[in-house]
């Protein structure tokens, strides 16, 4: 399934390269996400992700990307504490719409959202032992926000939902939502 989802996303930039006006990005920023459980406390230290991505189009565009993502957790439920660090990869595919401007214009903001998929990487699990086996192989989520392009600079504030619970254990709501913060280059080619 990876597989195919990944050259699906390299076959539609090949193809997308060769029609539309194309935009590289780079981009570093940090992550606040926590569990959508009411029941237990859960609190969350400032992650961090990198990657880039590539924007195709003008005023409608797609841009599908990767990210090396890290976040930090801490879940109390009764007694007992769990601290985990995670790491992902993440590849976004977003929609988006530029509200005010142009791609290729010295200042624009758009606005976009899209489907995102996680891949879990090294977990680290505290003194409880969590592993890579405990937490799903796929995180789906959907991510909307809103960007602001000066020149060649950009920064984007986004949402991010996930439908995907990350613990197999079905008796936590594990479910990701959390504020992510990038800000980064493009290059208008």
């Amino acid at each position: 399934m990876r597989k195919l989802f990944l050259v699906t996303i390299l076959l539609f930039i090949g193809v997308a390269f060769s029609y539309a006006q194309v935009e590289l990005k780079a981009l570093v920023g940090t992550n606040l996400t926590k569990f959508g459980n009411d029941d237990n406390d859960v609190s969350a230290k400032a992650g961090f992700q990198f990657g880039g991505g590539v924007l195709i189009g003008d005023k409608f565009y797609v841009e599908p990307g990767i990210q090396f993502v890290r976040n930090s957790k801490t879940l109390t439920m009764e007694t007992t504490e769990l601290a985990f660090d995670q790491n992902f990869v993440k590849i976004p595919v977003y929609a988006g719409y530029h509200v005010l401007g142009h791609e290729s214009g010295p200042l624009a903001m758009r606005v976009f959202g899209g489907p995102t998929v996680s891949i879990p990487g090294k977990i680290s699990g505290g003194d409880h032992g969590i592993t890579k086996d405990d937490i799903n192989n796929a995180l789906w989520a959907v991510d909307a926000g809103i960007g602001l392009d000066i020149l060649f600079l950009f920064v984007e504030v986004n949402y991010e939902y996930t439908m995907t619970k990350t613990f197999k254990d079905e008796t936590i709501d594990s479910k990701n939502r959390g504020i992510i913060i990038n800000a980064g280059i493009h290059i208008d080619f």
